[in-house]
C-alpha cells in the first residue's frame, strides 16, 4: 500500500487543534474525512506533531496510507478540491513505508508572530499577537539566546503535560524584526513540550516590556519553577513553520 507524505498549511482559528476530538473540528479529523469521502475508505492521517486549538501551520507534515496508486499531484489536487479553504495541501510525495511523519522527524521549527507598538488591528486578530506598547528587542534576544543548547524545560511544561521527558535541545532561538511593527520569534528544537513555545514567548514579552530582567530566563532553566514563567502567550500568533527529516541516502527514499 503506497504511503504518501503530505506538506500541509492551515489556519487553525476554527479548529480544536490538530488531533481528532470527540467533539469539535480538528485538522486531522477534517483530513481523514476528506480522504474517506474521496476514496470510500478510512485511513489515518498521522501528523508530525499536535498543534493546539487556534495554532496555525505553514509546514505541518503528515503521512497517510491509501490503497490506490495515485500520482502525487493528482492526490494533492483531489484533496484540495474537497478540503475547506483554511486547509491546503502544498505538496505530496510517495515515500517508503518506513517513513513516519512524527518519529522520523529530527527537528521542528515554530514561529510566533507579534505586532507591537501600535493599536490592535481587526485584520490581524487571528494571525498575530497584538501588543500596543513597544518591545525592547535587544533585551528579548538576550533572553532568547539563553535557551540555545540542551536544557531541562520543566519550567515551561504545561499543566497536565504528562510524564514526557523535559530535556530538549534548542538549535535556534532568536527575535527577528520585521517591517511595519511586526517581529517574529523563531525557535528550532529537536522536539517541544506541550505549550512550551507559548510559555517561552510569554516570558520574552514580559522581558521586552521591562517587567522582568533577561536573567529571568536563566533562572527558569535553573530552578525549573513554572510559577516564575510569564503569562502563557495566546495561540493565534503561533505557527508550526517547518519539520525537518534526515537527508535520504543515495538510492533510498
Amino acid at each position: 500500500m503506497p504511503r504518501y507524505k503530505l506538506l500541509i498549511t492551515y489556519d487553525g482559528t476554527a479548529y480544536q487543534g490538530w488531533q481528532k476530538q470527540p467533539e469539535g473540528k480538528s485538522i486531522q479529523g477534517t483530513l481523514e474525512n476528506t480522504v474517506f469521502h474521496l476514496f470510500g475508505k478510512r485511513a489515518e492521517v498521522v501528523g508530525s506533531g499536535r498543534t493546539d486549538a487556534g495554532v496555525h501551520a505553514l509546514g505541518q507534515v503528515a503521512h497517510v496510507d491509501i490503497s490506490l496508486s495515485l500520482q502525487p499531484n493528482d492526490l494533492r489536487a483531489a484533496l484540495n478540491g474537497r478540503l475547506p479553504g483554511d486547509i491546503r495541501v502544498r505538496e505530496v510525495e510517495i515515500v517508503s513505508d518506513t517513513f513516519h511523519a512524527r518519529y522520523s522527524a529530527v527537528k521542528r521549527a515554530y514561529a510566533y508572530l507579534i505586532r507591537h507598538g501600535v493599536d490592535p488591528s481587526p485584520f490581524f486578530r487571528n494571525a498575530a499577537h497584538q501588543i500596543s506598547r513597544p518591545l525592547d528587542l535587544e533585551r528579548m534576544n538576550q533572553a532568547a539566546a539563553t535557551l540555545v543548547g540542551k536544557h531541562d524545560f520543566s519550567a515551561f511544561r504545561a499543566t497536565g503535560g504528562g510524564h514526557t521527558l523535559p530535556v530538549r535541545r534548542v538549535f535556534t532561538s532568536e527575535i527577528l524584526p520585521l517591517s511595519n511593527h511586526f517581529l517574529c520569534y523563531l525557535v528550532i528544537a529537536d522536539a517541544f513540550l506541550r505549550k512550551m513555545v507559548r510559555g517561552i514567548v510569554g516570558t520574552l514579552l514580559e522581558i521586552g516590556m521591562g517587567k522582568s530582567k533577561p536573567s529571568l530566563m536563566t533562572r527558569l532553566l535553573a530552578e525549573k519553577d513554572r510559577s516564575l514563567m510569564g503569562t502563557l502567550a495566546p495561540p493565534q500568533g503561533l505557527y508550526l513553520a517547518a519539520v525537518f527529516y534526515p537527508e535520504p541516502r543515495d538510492g533510498a527514499d
